[in-house]
Parts: structure tokens; C-alpha cells; sequence
């Protein structure tokens, strides 16, 4: 938590955060790879916005950033997710899309999740995405 707060009060973090849909005011959301999408997605429901989703993994001290749009009927309306997926399950299909609609159970439309690469980890399966200062 002290790590992120860190981010939100760096000029630099606060502008690379700006262009991936944060802005001041924008509610966070912690949780754990192993937590159920659904319990989740109750806490970024009760907001009733777009919030910035923080994920933990315990064992390090650089948390994944994630953006969570509100559900809207202008996204493409998909299944809902299968009871049982996990927080690290909905990241890693995520992972190798930009913008990408899911659904809950709960939800009457769908919502879309992208990551925001504060950190470049070289543990995570799939491709990372380079940070802008990490280009040429």
C-alpha cells in the first residue's frame, strides 16, 4: 500500500497513470491474485465508476496496476466469467489484449480491464509491456 501511495503522489507515475484513464479522485481497489473475480468486482461495483485496481502478489513490493472501466452498454456484452475465477486468471487473459470487455454475473453489461505498466516484471507469463522510458 505505502508503494502505491508512493505512485499517486509522483508527478511522473501521476502523468503515465493519466494517460492509461486515472485521474485525482479515482477510487483504488486492492486485492490478491488468488481473491474471486466476482467478490472483487462487488467492491469496484459499490464505487459505481472507473477505479484503479491494485493487485498484490505478497511477495514482492511492486503491485500490478490495473484500470476497470464501468459497465456500459457500449461495450460488446460478453459471458459473464466462470464462477471461480481468480483475480490473476481475468489479469492473465488480459495481458496480451489493450482494452479488453468482461462480465460478472451480476453485471447487465460488460465492463473492459486494461493494465497500466508502472513495473516491468520479467516473471509474468506472456509478453510485458515496455514502459515509454524503456523505448529507445
Amino acid at each position: 500500500m505505502q508503494r502505491v501511495e508512493e505512485l499517486l503522489h509522483c508527478p511522473e507515475a501521476r502523468t503515465l497513470l493519466t494517460s492509461y484513464g486515472w485521474f485525482e479522485g479515482t477510487p483504488v481497489v486492492f486485492a490478491q491474485y488468488a481473491d474471486p473475480v466476482d467478490e472483487v468486482m462487488g467492491f469496484v461495483s459499490v464505487h459505481g465508476r472507473a477505479v484503479l485496481m491494485v493487485v498484490d502478489d505478497g511477495q514482492t513490493d511492486e503491485p500490478r496496476l490495473w484500470h476497470i472501466t464501468v459497465p456500459s452498454p457500449l461495450f460488446p456484452k460478453v459471458p459473464p466469467l466462470p464462477a471461480g475465477t481468480t483475480i490473476s486468471e481475468l489479469c492473465s487473459r488480459r495481458r496480451t489484449e489493450k482494452l479488453m470487455p468482461f462480465r460478472v454475473a451480476f453485471w447487465s453489461h460488460s465492463a473492459a480491464i486494461h493494465e497500466i505498466p508502472c513495473f516491468v516484471r520479467s516473471d509474468w507469463p506472456g509478453q510485458v509491456t515496455p514502459l515509454p522510458t524503456d523505448i529507445g
